[in-house]
């Protein structure tokens, strides 16, 4: 895309490039230096899904159109970020300072105007859009254990020690949460993440988010039976019928409404139906409505919001 490159030249147009000779081998390779005669950042190889690519050892500017709560996790603030990820609940504290981008296809004249020196992608569409303006990283979006993933961000963005702490520090607010829950969920008892959608109803897998890992990998819950396949270990969920739901249904219940397309207005109706009220988690006052803007994203920073508010609606139980 000709504009792209032109644009590109235009925003470094106060770099120089020079050509510097590369050893015994006769070889020669670009290098940039500014005007007043600076090396270059140094650089390292990186192993990504799109092959070895050459990135900064120590980015400056980047531009992630997702992942931004792993970044500010890490201590890192980006110059561009996504509309999605910049509207995330308990994150919009700490983005001040950071450039909107849109998203997407539409992101890509305003990242080439923010000069990043690395991209960060959940997928490869576009990548060669996307790389040619710099040296671009794709995570696949939920593929790989949340801690793995922020271990690699760690690793490339020479992180790692960051990372290694979020984790503990995550880790020790669970054992202080599972200390307080001690004795309120018994053993045999059930624990569900449900959502209401226009046309669906949701058992929440633990790739989908939603604050089950809180729940499931974190505080050890386990959900009903018949749905413990679709759930636990990165299970994707399951979509399910209103009248199949006693089988499905938890001791505990947590619930999101997604009110997009009339998805509010079918909730209203689940919610007043003889079928939703004879469950046993309504009868016994365990069914919780969550707002689904606290808890569409899944990084550490949100994790430990969500984290608060789940302990605290289990110990109201039966109240």
């Amino acid at each position: 895309m000709q504009w792209l490159k032109e644009l590109k030249l235009a925003l470094i147009g106060s770099l120089v490039i020079v050509l510097v000779a590369c050893g015994d081998s006769g070889q020669q390779s670009e290098k940039v230096v500014d005007q007043a005669g600076q090396q270059p950042a140094a650089t390292r190889k990186f192993e990504t899904v799109m092959g070895e690519i050459e990135i900064p050892k120590e980015p400056k500017r980047i531009v992630a159109t997702q992942y931004l709560g792993h970044l500010l996790t890490l201590g890192v603030k980006p110059v561009g970020a996504g509309t999605a990820s910049l509207n995330q609940y308990f994150l919009q504290d700490l983005t001040d300072g950071i450039e909107d981008i849109g998203d997407d296809q539409a992101a890509l004249e305003k990242i080439v105007s923010l000069d990043p020196d690395l991209i960060i992608r959940p997928s490869d569409k576009n990548y060669e859009q996307f790389a040619k303006i710099a040296p671009t990283i794709v995570i696949p979006w939920g593929a790989k254990d949340l801690y793995a993933e922020l271990r690699e961000f760690g690793d490339f963005l020479g992180k790692s020690e960051e990372a290694e702490e979020a984790i503990r520090h995550y880790e020790e607010k669970l054992a202080e949460a599972k200390t307080k829950l001690n004795g309120v969920v018994k053993e045999g008892e059930t624990v569900g993440v449900y959502e209401i959608w226009a046309k669906n109803f949701w058992v929440v897998g633990e790739s989908f988010g939603r604050g089950t890992r809180n729940l499931y990998s974190g505080l050890g819950y386990q959900p009903p039976e018949a749905v413990k396949g679709q759930v636990v270990n990165g299970g994707a969920g399951l979509d399910i019928s209103l009248e199949s739901l006693p089988d499905m249904a938890a001791d505990y219940m947590f619930m999101t409404v997604y009110d997009a397309d009339g998805g509010g207005d079918r909730a209203n109706e689940i919610l007043e139906s003889a079928l939703w009220k004879s469950l046993p988690a309504y009868k016994n006052n365990r069914i919780y409505t969550l707002d689904i803007n606290q808890f569409s994203a899944g990084d550490l920073i949100s994790l430990e919001k969500q984290l608060e508010i789940q302990t605290n609606l289990l110990l109201g139980s039966g109240k």
